[in-house]
């Protein structure tokens, strides 16, 4: 939804189309505030697959972020640059050596230093990595370091930054975008109409109306999403 999209149903809602007196608040920067807070809760990962540098200027790639999650090879090699020790391939490795022992015929070769081989390639390629990296929050930079060679191109998952309401793609967050302009609206124009009062008047106004209902639904809200918050799982 688009900024005017929210402030036209937020004004629906407020029942502003049949009242124009909208005492000079606007709607729209109740939206900006709620929009604001929201930001806290959206923790939505999004992926983007950048060229592969040593440094890489996350601004620069169009990457506006404040948390990583992760950073991976976009293109990574499966198991093509293992030999046949440091795979544990035994039938292969066993083949090279001619490894047998036919009936009448003579000496065996000895396997045990190829087995101890594979054994140590085995624990050299669980202790290796193929792929390090570095998130510098203060100057929005990853660092990254790989073994050769270098793959082309490194997918970064991340927490994007948003700067319009149109980028709110989730359904569930427009309609809390919807609940807390509402109740944001509600409470500004509450304290507005209660903040004078015309004695021996017939007419009243509903500021404190307003003000009540604003501050219940600001709490009901914000419980929800703390609520929402504590129980969401990041994997990295």
């Amino acid at each position: 939804m688009t900024m005017q999209e929210v402030v036209s149903q937020v004004s629906f809602m407020l029942g502003f189309p049949a009242n124009k007196n909208v005492e000079g608040l606007q709607v729209e920067e109740a939206v900006n505030i709620a929009f604001r807070e929201l930001q806290r809760y959206m923790k939505t990962p999004v992926e983007k697959t950048v060229p592969y540098s040593p440094r890489i200027d996350l601004l620069k790639v169009g990457i506006e972020t404040v948390r990583v999650q992760y950073v991976q090879a976009a293109y990574p090699r499966l198991g093509l640059n293992l030999t046949s020790i440091e795979s544990g391939n035994v039938f292969q490795v066993g083949a090279a050596v001619n490894v047998y022992n036919p009936v009448g015929q003579g000496n065996i070769v000895n396997i045990d230093p190829i087995m101890r081989e594979m054994a140590l390639a085995q624990v050299r390629n669980c202790l290796a990595t193929d792929f390090q990296w570095h998130y510098d929050n203060q100057n929005q930079v990853v660092y990254c370091a790989h073994k050769d060679p270098v793959p082309p191109a490194v997918t970064i998952r991340y927490i994007p930054v948003l700067h319009d309401v149109s980028e709110i793609k989730s359904q569930t967050w427009i309609d809390y975008l919807l609940r807390l302009s509402e109740a944001n609206m509600k409470k500004a124009l509450g304290r507005t109409r209660s903040k004078y009062r015309v004695e021996g008047s017939n007419v009243t106004l509903d500021g404190e109306t307003l003000l009540d209902e604003a501050n219940t639904e600001l709490e009901t809200i914000r419980n929800e999403l703390s609520q929402i918050s504590s129980n969401l799982v990041v994997l990295n």
